[in-house]
């Protein structure tokens, strides 16, 4: 076990013993404790590959950066349609209909008689 691990283990122990004390007031001290908890589970997290927190629907972790990203059109679209961008606005335009395979076949020029 690194020396980073064991840090957050014993910044992770302090945190919940602290929390079982039985004090009337501690307004203070359970903001700290519960910020100390927050901060080992987003380190966690992070050392394992995953984002700082959880991302909600329509994003995606970026393992890269640890931070959650947009997905096109917030992950709105069906699988017969795809993510249209137009400057700030985003839409699903449909591709085919559900099930079908969509054929694209070069125009033919229509013969025409004198």
């Amino acid at each position: 076990m690194n020396l980073r691990w064991k840090q957050w283990a014993a910044v992770a122990l302090l945190a919940l013993s602290a929390g079982c004390q039985s004090s009337g007031s501690g307004g203070a001290a359970d903001a700290a404790i519960n910020t100390a908890i927050a901060v080992a589970a987003s380190g966690v997290s992070r050392a394992q590959g995953g984002c700082y927190a959880a991302c909600p629907t329509g994003t995606t972790c970026d393992t890269t950066t640890g931070y959650c990203v947009s997905l096109p059109c917030r992950g709105r679209c069906k699988a017969h349609e795809q993510c249209v961008e137009d400057g700030i606005q985003s839409r699903c335009i449909a591709i085919g209909l559900p099930g079908e395979t969509v054929t694209v076949e070069p125009t033919q020029e229509a013969k025409t008689q004198p």
